[in-house]
């Protein structure tokens, strides 16, 4: 690849910012190194370990961390040299390094089999071994380990002691020579331990003097008892360090035999750090694999170094195309557009991923950029002539299956003669096979890019209101460049501008305006493409929310019915225990009566009476029993009765006033009101509106209506008789109120003396009036415990039950 065009496009940059990603200094140094390949094959090998990378990265495979590049290391190791402990501590961390690495790929061979063949060795016991030995001598902070042999350990041992000893005799001649001393802690001069003694004590304390105190007052003085045991401790020192000078030349050694096998280590963590880099970096922009083809085919490319959330994509479907000429305003993302291309190419022959929705190009063989000014006042370069220059360079270089980026060619001269210069150098480079980028401000370039064969035109995007770029790419038209319009907006006096815009040829005037008004055409289409796109969006968004509620709607109605068939099984669960129960009482009580009639027959058996003896409180109360028992096995068996099947008849229209049930939500309510398909249904504490298809006729509402009908126009019953015998339930519906009271007392005296455990008093609904007389006079009653509206099923507010006390 050509350096000065991989400069232009910013490729350092991106190197860059790669060798930021890695994690140890030799997949940073290929990193910065990284070139694109011409090579088709190498360029797909690139790419797998790429996407090899990016899954690896996804299975929570890390990258070398803590590795080192050791190959320096081990080369001088080769030569001879004896490596410090912190040089053995890098190989040996590195070591461990691809051994975690290589175990790690291994059991995720099947997602990445190229990197899992990079970091595995030919000989990998070799690296093995070397890393038993290292990890038996050096020690984690850089130094040696006692381990590391059995003579160090030895003499490690001796020198510890001797320095003990020789600490303990320095305490003991510290304590006993204190009154000549000048302080009383020791310190050391030359290496050696020595006491600060005063000068006037000199005599007191013999010895070797081995410095003074700046006044002379202080005399640093190595006890003469102190200097034998002081040089054991230096000889024992010094063998401690030939030791571990011997240990460490023989541990170089080992590492410089192993030089190959270190190497290949080295540069595979060096391989699998660039590809694990590579594909950090890939994720990071967003980016999409490459395939492979014949011709350019970009859709939402950005620029790498752009934001993702600021760069404008572009689109290049560039099939059928050897030479794209792009036009428009400057600032407009002209020269962006050309990086663009240059940059992702030269990505996609790195290996990496590009920033695109997708993307499709060759490998070519290169990529040629003249992009900016290389004019030099020290080589008497004008603009036009570093154009000219390069310009030759370019063609020189380019072949069939080169990519070329021409930033205005043949700018900086005679507008007229720069034009037919740079068309004749484009179609040339056409001819020569490249695939040719130019962009240009020559309406003559335009003209030729419409009418060449193999050749198309692009604008850039702008706002035909406000002339700001929109930084977007449009392939098929021209673009104008709005140069008077810009400076016009900038604030140059309209005046001139409008004087310029006169003073140009008619044609190029009338060529202005054509594009102009293309572009407002192309704009005003845009804008009804996007509000058609908008409307469509929120049409789709309402149709699936109306979807969601309708199904929302559905699983409410099923669990509804869920929990209506699970209480209705409960309810007959608990129908059938209490059938069962009363059953039971009932045959009970059945038998005891028998019996007790028996037993009554007989003793009466013989008596001439001439009426039958009246029954007794006990039988009565037995009759009682029964009756309320029947009653209540009667009730089960009618709501353990399966429902009548329906009977197949013509559907009658509902009609206001009917009673109607809704099946699907059972609810059941009168008809109030009728609009359209949909009817306003008057339930017992809710009103609600429903689909008219659905409701059915509620048979059952209706007959308790007409039952209702027919007793209120029953003539009111007589008055109660003193004496009468006692009921479970006392009707007072047309009663005045003083007639209501009496016969409540009456009814409940009777009811509590006959043991009866409630009354049932129905009064109605009617103004409330009899209602209140009713309860009032229970509430008063000394017998009654506590009075309450009856259930929904036995009248509800227009009946209420009074219960009698346990003394009654």
């Amino acid at each position: 690849m050509d350096p000065r065009s991989a400069e232009l496009l910013e490729l350092p940059a991106v190197r860059e910012r790669l060798a930021g990603l890695t994690a140890f200094a030799g997949g940073r140094a290929l990193a910065l190194g990284l070139t694109p390949s011409d090579d088709a094959r190498e360029v797909a090998r690139r790419v797998a370990e790429t996407e090899e990378a990016v899954a690896l990265r996804d299975l929570g495979v890390g990258g070398p961390g803590g590795a080192s590049d050791i190959r320096d290391a081990v080369a001088q190791a080769a030569r001879g040299a004896a490596l410090d402990a912190p040089a053995l501590l890098e190989v040996l961390v590195t070591v461990r390094v691809w051994l975690e690495l290589a175990e790690a790929l291994a059991g995720h061979r099947d997602a990445a089999p190229g990197l899992a063949e990079i970091v595995t060795l030919p000989d990998a016991g070799a690296a093995r071994r070397i890393e038993a030995a290292l990890d038996r001598a050096i020690d984690p902070r850089g130094g040696l380990l006692d381990s590391a042999s059995a003579e160090l350990a030895s003499v490690r041992r001796r020198l510890a002691g001797a320095r003990r000893a020789a600490a303990d005799l320095l305490r003991d001649l510290a304590v006993r020579l204190r009154p000549h001393l000048q302080e009383s802690f020791t310190t050391l001069r030359g290496g050696r331990p020595v006491l600060a003694v005063k000068a006037s004590a000199r005599s007191a304390v013999p010895g070797i003097v081995h410095d003074s105190s700046g006044s002379g007052e202080t005399l640093f003085i190595e006890p003469m008892a102190l200097v034998e045991a002081n040089n054991l401790a230096r000889q024992l020192a010094a063998q401690e360090a030939a030791e571990e000078e011997r240990v460490l030349r023989v541990l170089s050694r080992a590492v410089g035999e192993e030089r190959a096998t270190l190497d290949h280590l080295t540069e595979a963590l060096a391989r699998l750090d660039l590809a694990l880099a590579g594909a950090a970096l890939s994720r990071a922009w967003e980016g999409c694999r490459v395939e492979p083809a014949a011709e350019v085919d970009l859709r939402a490319a950005r620029h790498p170094l752009l934001e993702p959330s600021r760069a404008v994509p572009i689109d290049l479907p560039l099939a059928g195309v050897r030479a794209l000429v792009v036009s428009g305003p400057n600032t407009g993302g002209k020269t962006v557009a050309l990086k663009t291309l240059g940059l992702l190419a030269m990505l996609h022959q790195c290996g990496l991923r590009v920033p695109a929705a997708s993307a499709r190009m060759p490998v070519f063989d290169r990529v040629l950029a003249d992009i900016g000014d290389d004019q030099s006042i020290a080589e008497s370069l004008s603009t036009f002539s570093a154009h000219v220059k390069r310009l030759i360079a370019v063609m020189a270089a380019a072949g069939p299956r080169s990519l070329v980026l021409l930033d205005e060619p043949a700018a900086g001269t005679d507008p007229d003669e720069g034009a037919r210069l740079a068309q004749a150098v484009v179609e040339r480079l056409v001819e020569q096979g490249a695939l040719v980028l130019a962009t240009t401000h020559h309406p003559e370039m335009k003209a030729w890019a419409s009418a060449a064969p193999r050749a198309a035109n692009a604008a850039v995007g702008l706002d035909a209101r406000t002339l700001r770029p929109l930084y977007q790419l449009q392939i098929g038209e021209p673009g104008a460049s709005h140069a008077l319009g810009i400076a016009e907006g900038l604030g140059l006096d309209p005046a001139v501008v409008e004087a310029a815009r006169a003073a140009g040829p008619p044609e190029r005037r009338a060529l202005e305006a054509l594009l102009a008004e293309a572009s407002a055409a192309r704009a005003a289409a845009d804008e009804e493409l996007e509000a058609a796109r908008a409307a469509r969006a929120a049409a789709e968004a309402a149709e699936a929310a109306a979807l969601e509620r309708a199904r929302e709607l559905e699983r409410r109605v099923a669990s509804v019915r869920e929990g209506a068939e699970a209480e209705r099984a409960a309810a007959r669960e608990r129908a059938e225990r209490e059938l069962a129960g009363l059953t039971r009482e009932l045959a009970d009580l059945r038998a005891s009566i028998s019996a007790a009639r028996r037993e009554e027959a007989a003793r009466a058996g013989e008596a001439r009476a001439p009426a039958a003896p009246a029954a007794s409180p006990r039988a009565r109360e037995r009759d009682r029993r029964l009756h309320a028992a029947s009653r209540a096995a009667a009730r089960a068996r009618e709501a353990l009765a399966p429902p009548a099947p329906a009977e197949p008849a013509i559907r009658v229209p509902v009609a206001v006033g009917d009673h109607v049930v809704d099946p699907l939500m059972g609810f059941r309510g009168r008809v109030v009101a009728i609009d359209g398909d949909r009817a306003e249904v008057q339930g017992g504490a809710a009103r609600m509106r429903l689909p008219l298809a659905r409701l059915e006729h509620d048979r059952r509402a209706a007959r308790d209506a007409e039952r209702e009908s027919r007793r209120a126009a029953e003539p009111a019953p007589s008055p109660v008789v003193p004496g009468a015998a006692p009921s479970l339930e006392v009707d007072l519906r047309g009663r005045r109120a003083d007639d209501a009271r009496d016969t409540v007392r009456e009814r409940m005296d009777a009811a509590a003396m006959a043991g009866l455990p409630l009354v049932r008093v129905i009064h109605g609904h009617g103004t409330g009036a009899l209602r209140q007389v009713v309860r009032e006079e229970l509430a008063r009653h000394p017998l009654v415990a506590r009075a309450e509206p009856a259930p929904p099923e036995e009248g509800g507010d227009g009946a209420t039950i009074a219960y009698f006390t346990d003394e009654a």
